[in-house]
């Protein structure tokens, strides 16, 4: 089965809540609170499991950084979830949001990063990976000073 991904906007004053909604002993916790708390703000209908090469590839190749702020909280939800969790800020909103412009990536050298990074080839990777890039600026532009936007993938 692929691994899905979904972008919620959450009010800041909630990641105490979902941080808590992970740590439960039942994974399905955080996906309620989430959709209990939280709006969907992107869509993206490949396998979310691209998530764990694109993000790394978008820090090592582009210096586009998104894992690192909330640390404190995504490695909370993260090992708690066994899930990939980002939380985008006002931060990386004010950093990154015009990079992540999909026409600024071509699918044959996302395709080719993908390779690189993974070591694999996988038909349909540098697609996949603009819609991700694609999906991500969508959720970015739905933050602000009071919201964050949850990245889950897995």
């Amino acid at each position: 089965m692929a691994a899905s991904a979904t972008f919620t906007r959450l009010r800041r004053a909630e990641l105490p809540g979902l941080v808590a909604a992970a740590q439960t002993d039942d994974p399905q916790d955080l996906f309620a609170y989430l959709a209990a708390n939280g709006t969907s703000v992107a869509d993206f209908d490949y396998d979310g499991s691209i998530f764990s090469t694109l993000l790394p590839v978008l820090a090592e190749d582009y210096e586009i950084d998104l894992e690192t702020s909330e640390n404190e909280a995504i490695a909370d939800i993260a090992e708690a979830a066994e899930l990939l969790v980002v939380i985008l800020t006002q931060e990386e909103q004010d950093k990154y949001l015009t990079r992540l412009d999909p026409d600024n990536f071509g699918e044959d050298e996302l395709e080719e990063l993908y390779e690189d990074f993974t070591g694999e080839e996988a038909a349909g990777a540098g697609e996949a990976m603009l819609a991700g890039i694609a999906a991500l600026g969508q959720a970015l532009s739905e933050v602000d000073a009071e919201h964050v936007v949850v990245v889950t993938a897995g």
